[in-house]
């Protein structure tokens, strides 16, 4: 194979290894800097939906739904009177 543009295809391999050390650099500060999520215990009151409880957290209802869902190995959001979740501390 024949460069025909030896100081073009420098310039671009240049950019393109920049890139991809930025983007690894970044992936590396979320993976290493992110804080382990403190959780508290709550037991479900009668009419409280997963809903209800997520909308009374910090933050985004929608982000929290699915935290409280993979903190309890929930597969729907069906949750009973009595039940105890763990709900992630902000």
């Amino acid at each position: 194979m024949k460069i025909v543009n030896l100081p073009r295809f420098i310039v671009s391999m240049t950019i393109i290894v920049c890139i991809i050390s930025f983007v690894m650099s970044m992936l590396t500060n979320v993976v290493f800097s992110a804080s382990p999520i403190e959780y508290a215990t709550i037991v479900v009151a009668e009419g409280e939906t997963l809903w209800s409880i997520a909308s009374s957290l910090e933050g985004n209802v929608r982000e929290n739904i699915y935290n409280i869902k993979e903190a309890n190995n929930l597969t729907s959001s069906i949750i009973y009177v009595g039940q105890e979740l763990l709900v992630p501390q902000i």
